[in-house]
Formats: C-alpha cells, structure tokens, sequence
C-alpha cells in the first residue's frame, strides 16, 4: 500500500530517504465565492499525500442584516456551508454526497465529546467564548465589517477525504485527484425578520496538507510488484447517499429508496421543520437543562421527531430494529449502539438531555455491520449488488413523547462501504 506494512518494521530500524511537508494548495479560480457557488482544488501531483491532515482554510464575511434593529445568526458550525461534497479522480466520481452540512451535523450531535465541542469553538465555530459552553455569535444591523467578519479551519472530513484506508494515497498512481465543494445558499443563515439579508462572502481561502516521499526505493519496489502481479491496490472508504422526502403536518409516512452497494453498513434519518429555511425566530425556546446551541440553534440544522414515533428502517423483508422503539430515549439508545458508543463512558453527545435529543438534536440510526474497530478494512455490510435493495423508513404519528407535530421534511443518508481499485497504468474502477 502507501506506507509501510507492520510485519516489515522489525527490518526498518529507520525510515531512509524520508522527508514531509506541509505544503499549501491554492484554489481553482478565483479564490472569492459566495453562497451556492463552487469551489475547486486538484491534489498535488505525482505525490504521496496525507489526507487526514486535509485542512481548508478561508476568511468569510455575512451580509450587513440592513433590517434596523435585527440582527442574523451565522452557522454556528462552519461545515453548515458545505452542501455538497464531490471527489473525482481522472474525472471518473470517486464520492458525491448531497445535504453534506445535515449529514456532518448528525455525525457531530451524536458523538462529539464535550472536549471535542469546546476544542471547535477556536477554528469551526461561531461561539462567543464565556464560562460555560459559549454563545452563538449574533450580528446586527449596521455592524462594521471586522464584527461581520469570521475565520474558519475546516479540518475534518466525511466520506473518501475523512475516511479512505490508508489515509496517504499516491497521486503518481491515480492521476488527478479533484475536490469540489458546492456552498450553501442563505437557508443556513438564521435571522429574527423577514427583511433580514442572508448572504455571505468567502475570501482568502486556501488548502493545506502534508505531502510526503520516500526515495530510498523500498516503497516503488513495493507498488511496482503489486501492480506488476495484477493484483489491484484496495482502498475501502465511507460513502453516503441522500433521499429526502416532504410531509404534511402528521410524520406518518413511509419513505422509500433504493440502494445497490457491496456493503450498506448504516442507515440514517431525521426530520427537520417544512420552514427551515426561512425561519425567522432568532432564539429557540430554551427546554431545560439550558444549552446554549438550544438557545440559538439554526433552524436548518434544527433536527426533531416532529411527531413522528415508531420509526423503523426495513430493507426487503427485514426490519431494523425488529420492534417499533416509541420512547425517545429508546431511539437514542439504538442510534449510539449504531455508532458503538452503548455503553462507551469515553464517547459523546452534543444533547444534555432527552428533550434536548428529541426537539433539537433529533438523530436515529441502525447499523447493519459488524463493528470491531476504527481500522477496519473488511466488509461486513448488507450487499445488495446485482439486485438493488428496497428499502423504506417507516415513521408513525406518536403521542406526547414524540414532540410537536409540525409541517417536515424527512432525510435519510445510506452509508455503505465503497472501495477505489488500482490497477496497473492509472485504471481505476469504483465499487459502490
């Protein structure tokens, strides 16, 4: 693969000919973009790079609200202005996934840490700092540019860029690798009126990463003998696919979808208000113990039951779970054993309490895989290749314990095991 394999350390009292660097990409275009346009960088070539240290940095700047005496909500996290995430290589899509903010917010609301949380207010967040979690940054009409103005790291990453095994991947053996980011539009920007302006500019941006190479020969002896045997090199990743689905105010209903992958190893679902993006209520109502994202969540990224209860996935003729949870607490408890967090006193969660998980932080999953580790690099999911799968989320009008029934829209992300093959002279096939 890219890097040394383990049962040759014992040989490797030291790396020959080895040299890192951190070395900064600068954009495709213009470095200026504003909300819905898309941004695009291509790896460096002929190079071994390391995509855990992917890092993209930029400086953004909202609109002046204009309405007097109203003031906007910017994203509190700054994955919220990436609505789409595309990975090509030689032009051939690696990875494309839709409503990337609302899938990373999901991620984030069921497994940060509160160390983690409060570790992303210096570079992905807009929190005020103060003694206890930090408070949404608010701006008001008429405000100078240095108060409208807001600098992010993004340093963490879904699908091929946050999760290709290994993570350092040899460009000389793909040819080019291309990321393209589409921007969210204003929906991700909260105000208290109507008239409020919603809109951004990005500026000053550019893209950092380690590159590294190793020249005393062992490592290109290595490749050219794996490809030379026409065996290909492997490299499995977390893939995500989207479906949506808009509904009355009564979330009984029954989503349909339909995946064909080698692995569907988790299924996700959410509901979100019908209005989200065009709220106009600058702080939620605060649903005690108090939480400061509560306090001035984003509507787009506001996840609830919505009414909804018995929420089951099915996938042909079989239902995960095979009982229909009512409680939120029981709905909270199957998504963190999908994430294999039962029990896990060192894992997280951005909810402080059940009315919390339920009104704010709403997220449901069940995982059909087998789960050992964070290094696996089997397939252990549901393959439904061949003959696509159907599948459907089944959602109930509930009781009191379901939350307020309201106009939704309902999100469902598939998350399946993908995998990049190398072949001999840059031929790359994609397995979904």
């Amino acid at each position: 693969m890219s890097v040394y394999p383990r049962n040759l350390s014992a040989f490797l009292n030291r790396l020959s000919g080895y040299n890192k660097s951190n070395v900064k990409v600068n954009v495709l275009g213009a470095t200026a973009a504003k909300q819905g346009d898309t941004i695009q960088i291509d790896l460096p070539t002929n190079s071994i790079v390391d995509l855990s240290s992917l890092a993209w940095a930029f400086k953004i700047v909202y609109a002046d609200p204009t309405a007097g005496g109203k003031n906007i909500v910017p994203p509190i996290n700054a994955e919220a202005l990436i609505n789409r995430l595309a990975v090509e290589v030689n032009g051939q899509t690696l990875s494309n996934i839709q409503n990337y903010n609302v899938l990373f917010h999901m991620l984030l609301y069921m497994s940060a840490t509160e160390d983690y949380q409060r570790q992303r207010c210096l570079n992905q967040s807009n929190m005020a700092a103060d003694a206890t979690n930090g408070q949404a940054v608010h701006i008001a009409a008429a405000a100078d540019a240095t108060a409208r103005t807001r600098h992010h790291v993004i340093d963490s990453w879904l699908g091929f860029l946050g999760t290709a095994k290994p993570s350092f991947i040899d460009t000389s053996l793909l040819g080019n690798v291309r990321i393209t980011i589409t921007l969210a539009g204003p929906e991700v920007i909260n105000g208290d009126d109507a008239a409020v302006v919603r809109a951004y500019e990005i500026s000053e941006q550019f893209w950092t990463m380690d590159v590294i190479s190793i020249s005393d020969g062992i490592y290109d002896s290595m490749i050219d003998q794996r490809l030379a045997s026409g065996a290909p090199i492997e490299m499995p990743f977390k893939n995500y696919f989207s479906f949506t689905n808009s509904n009355g105010t009564n979330m009984a209903q029954q989503l349909n979808f339909n995946v064909a992958s080698q692995s569907i190893d988790r299924l996700w679902a959410t509901a979100r208000a019908a209005t989200h993006s065009g709220a106009t209520q600058d702080k939620a109502a605060v649903t005690a113990p108090n939480h400061s994202l509560v306090v001035a969540d984003q509507p787009a990224f506001r996840f609830a039951q919505q009414g909804g209860s018995h929420w089951q996935f099915q996938i042909n003729n079989t239902l995960y779970p095979n009982f229909q949870p009512v409680h939120p607490s029981v709905l909270f408890s199957q998504t963190k054993n999908a994430l294999g967090d039962m029990g896990n006193m060192l894992s997280g969660c951005v909810p402080q309490s059940i009315t919390h998980y339920r009104d704010h932080f709403f997220v449901f999953a069940q995982s059909l895989e087998h789960k050992t580790g964070d290094d696996e690099r089997y397939m252990s999911g549901i393959d439904t290749r061949g003959a696509a799968a159907s599948c459907h989320l089944k959602v109930e009008a509930g009781g009191a314990e379901s939350g307020t029934a309201a106009d939704n829209q309902t999100l469902v992300f598939a998350e399946p095991t993908s995998s990049m093959q190398i072949h001999a002279n840059k031929v790359l096939e994609v397995v979904q």
